[in-house]
């Protein structure tokens, strides 16, 4: 297993390094069942986090230098992530898989407006993933972040799992598992993709490119190292539809988990599909 931690990038908040990528070697086959249970805090990726099926919101898993993120298919090609999960120019350094099926990468697309805080970006695939005519993709819509607080959003992520440790360096880590210096915190890589369900609340720091979820939520659960780029789901249960709101941008160890907003992103989604 590679022990690095991907390095900060991008904008940090406050004392909170919003990072999310943990380090790891991609494996060649990456399926996971869906399960049910909650599991403990040795076995997390959303911290308490129910394993949860890819097919659920169309979430990947994107193989960048020295770590990975999360990301969503809004199409058989284009897969939505975190900009800050491009650490790299060369488009070799990349894959995505989706269950068991790995595709590489022909085109890197970043916000224009990532480098001032729209954490987003599309990855294009070389090969389009072989799904039928009538697969459903989470919808990318314009419209204000004041529409979405309040509301209950579904979280995924194939984040780090927390041996619940503190460190300063890995050797005060369990085997196995490394230290994330940016939180002092035992972690390790996993393939389990989990979910979470959050309300959604104002940001204060700008609520018309972000919002943040109320974490822990009730069940203990938050984003963790990892769970950068994945997305908060919104389901319309008037028409039967889910909708991309929310991409994981990062936060605290505690208390913040911030999403980049549709209302930031959904136009140039929208231009570049």
């Amino acid at each position: 297993m590679n022990k690095h931690i991907l390095s900060t990038l991008g904008t940090v908040f406050g004392a909170f390094s919003f990072v999310a990528c943990m380090a790891g070697e991609a494996p060649q086959d990456v399926g996971q069942e869906a399960g049910e249970e909650l599991v403990s805090e040795a076995e997390q990726a959303i911290l308490n986090g129910t394993p949860a099926s890819p097919s659920e919101a169309m979430v990947v898993r994107v193989w960048v230098p020295g770590g990975s993120c999360t990301g969503t298919l809004i199409s058989s090609s284009r897969v939505v992530t975190a900009a800050h999960c491009f650490v790299s120019t060369n488009l070799a350094d990349y894959t995505v898989t989706y269950s068991s099926t790995a595709r590489t990468v022909s085109q890197i697309l970043k916000h224009p407006n990532a480098s001032t805080g729209v954490d987003v970006g599309i990855l294009v695939l070389s090969t389009p993933f072989p799904f039928g005519a009538l697969t459903e993709y989470p919808q990318v819509n314009v419209s204000d972040t004041d529409h979405l607080i309040g509301r209950q959003v579904t979280c995924y992520g194939y984040g780090a799992e927390d041996v619940g440790g503190t460190c300063t360096d890995d050797g005060d880590c369990a085997a196995g598992f490394i230290c994330d210096t940016d939180r002092d915190r035992c972690y390790r890589p996993t393939t389990t993709l989990r979910k979470g369900e959050f309300t959604v609340i104002s940001d204060p720091d700008d609520d018309d490119k972000w919002f943040r979820l109320t974490v822990p939520n009730a069940s203990g659960q938050r984003p963790l190292p990892g769970d950068s780029g994945g997305p908060c789901i919104l389901d319309n249960p008037d028409w039967g539809t889910q909708h991309l709101v929310g991409v994981h941008k990062g936060g605290s160890l505690n208390n913040t988990a911030i999403e980049t907003s549709r209302e930031a992103f959904a136009t140039w989604v929208l231009a570049n599909d």
